[in-house]
């Protein structure tokens, strides 16, 4: 049997790759430890094409309605924002399902997360979708959760091919 030689590295090699690694990534010295919220540096160019496109973060809109409160009701022109509790760690997210809001009467103006303690890793948030309201009507944002890692219920019956629970924003825009 021959016996195949084995490379060592030292600790002047590992600190070299991580110092590299820091560099490459854009590490300071400043202890910052990064960003509060999980939005991009810089928003998304705005795109030409179809309304289906990822809309690009946008203003932090003045009302916020969460699972609470999915009666929405707002006046044309109107920001505001759906609030729903995430823990992508934990093995959820929500998604939305169709059919998607009606455009005529709601236009989504972006998305952002926010995490409750930036300092702690995998920490829970919010998922904010911000809408602008367009024209009077009533539409309907239906989420669904996505449990991929749960380990409970919610995961046996997706593996069971059910879905799982929605939650459905009821959006009335009125003058």
């Amino acid at each position: 049997m021959t016996r195949t030689p084995t490379r060592r590295i030292g600790p002047a090699a590992v600190a070299v790759a991580l110092l590299l690694a820091l560099s490459a990534c854009g590490g300071s010295d400043d202890g910052g430890g990064g960003r509060s919220d999980r939005e991009p540096a810089t928003p998304a160019p705005a795109s030409s094409g179809p309304a289906s496109a990822s809309p690009s973060p946008s203003a932090t809109p003045d009302k916020v309605f969460d699972k609470k409160h999915t009666d929405v009701q707002v006046a044309p022109g109107d920001t505001f924002s759906l609030r729903i509790r995430i823990s992508p760690s934990a093995g959820y997210d929500w998604e939305p399902v169709s059919p998607e809001p009606d455009s005529a009467v709601v236009v989504k103006t972006g998305e952002r997360e926010k995490v409750d303690s930036p300092d702690r890793m995998g920490s829970p948030g919010s998922l904010f979708l911000d809408y602008r309201a367009k024209a009077e009507g009533s539409t309907q944002v239906r989420l669904r959760k996505n449990c991929f890692e749960c380990g409970g219920e919610e995961e046996r019956a997706a593996k069971a091919g059910k879905k799982g629970p929605e939650v459905v924003f009821h959006i009335t825009v009125k003058e």
